[in-house]
């Protein structure tokens, strides 16, 4: 099957990660695939680069187009030509499948006359004259199924609800030795329990959540710990932010700031990982490290349910809930038992439902319902 994704850029963001994992699920299964994409958003990181790179890796043919900026007269010009552009690279790749990623790149296709699908990643997704209903939808958790036909008033028979799924690289830990060096370069004491974040600083990740629940932890439990964030980019405003809530937090001597890279190896040392976000999708980081076996804990906004078990393979809290989320940590940080069983469980969980061929599977069930020749 030849398969198109538009995209309308490569980011370091939830949407591109997925669109990678999906599409190396569909050429291990045989699929080709093109990325239609308005191109590299750099934030000042290394990782869109390497985004780039593996798209291109796995063998997915790349065509840009221009994203459209300056002025209005500017813009308007720039519209039309990379619209008629996108149209004339789906005609010249005759797909048998159109998959928007972005939502809002659904009216090219629906311009064309043909059939597509697209997936629903946010929930904040608003009416606008670029979205246009699907011939068959992708809902990414129950919260987005329910979004889908309340705002959209997509029929259930046009919705399909498929979790993400990630590499199985996260189950294949590195080795003792590399865990120690990496630790060290963290300045990490080996007796120390590690607790870690992965993903962007921001009021919506719940940066101030994470910080201020830290600095209620009982000073004989947080004598055990380090905590690493990782993400952002150093020196940036939202950067300066989280340092300033640090400072005021108290909890300069168990944090350490790591700029976002590859979150593999930060896995395999963090004992826990935390997720404090107030507004989510279905947020891969956790699958990933519930992957890794870390013990996941997080709050119970969209795909909490589906994700985690409470107390079977990792824990939740109500979202905004400071009070619950510091309890939590008290908790795990002292008994050992419990948080190396929802390891366990969780790490099982994810190698059962979220992985990439389950993922991949789901969808090209889909691509048969609404494929072109």
């Amino acid at each position: 099957m030849r398969i198109v994704f538009l995209l309308s850029r490569i980011e370091q963001s939830g949407v591109t990660t997925h669109t990678i994992d999906l599409a190396r699920g569909l050429i291990d299964m045989g699929h080709q695939v093109c990325l239609i994409t308005g191109g590299k958003i750099l934030d000042g990181t290394n990782r869109v680069d390497d985004f780039y790179r593996e798209f291109e890796d796995m063998g997915v043919t790349i065509k840009e187009f221009d994203t459209p900026r300056g002025s209005i007269l500017k813009k308007t010009y720039l519209s039309i030509t990379s619209i008629l552009k996108v149209i004339k690279d789906i005609k010249a790749y005759t797909p048998d499948v159109v998959h928007s990623q972005s939502p809002y790149m659904t009216f090219i296709p629906w311009l064309m006359g043909i059939k597509y699908t697209t997936t629903l990643h946010i929930l904040y997704l608003k009416k606008n004259f670029k979205f246009k209903n699907p011939t068959h939808l992708i809902a990414i958790s129950q919260e987005s199924y329910e979004f889908s036909k309340k705002t959209f008033g997509i029929l259930d028979k046009n919705i399909s609800l498929i979790h993400h799924g990630v590499s199985s690289r996260y189950a294949e830990t590195i080795d003792d030795t590399e865990k120690i060096a990496l630790k060290n370069k963290l300045g990490i004491p080996g007796e120390k329990l590690v607790i870690g974040f992965a993903g962007s600083i921001s009021l919506r990740k719940g940066s101030d959540i994470l910080t201020a629940a830290l600095s209620e932890i009982k000073k004989e439990v947080r004598d055990k710990i380090k905590f690493v964030f990782l993400g952002g980019v150093q020196g940036s405003e939202e950067y300066l932010w989280l340092k300033k809530l640090v400072k005021e937090a108290q909890i300069e001597d168990i944090f350490i700031y790591v700029p976002f890279e590859d979150p593999k190896p930060f896995y395999d040392i963090f004992d826990i990982f935390v997720l404090p976000s107030r507004m989510e999708s279905f947020p891969l980081v956790t699958l990933e490290a519930m992957m890794s076996q870390c013990c996941p804990i997080r709050s119970n906004t969209e795909g909490a349910y589906e994700q985690i078990d409470h107390g079977v393979n990792g824990m939740l809290f109500e979202n905004e809930n400071v009070q619950e989320l510091t309890e939590t940590l008290n908790e795990l940080i002292q008994n050992s038992d419990l948080r190396k069983r929802l390891g366990t469980a969780a790490k099982q969980k994810a190698l059962e439902e979220f992985t990439i061929p389950v993922m991949t599977n789901k969808t090209l069930q889909v691509y048969e319902k609404i494929r072109l020749n």
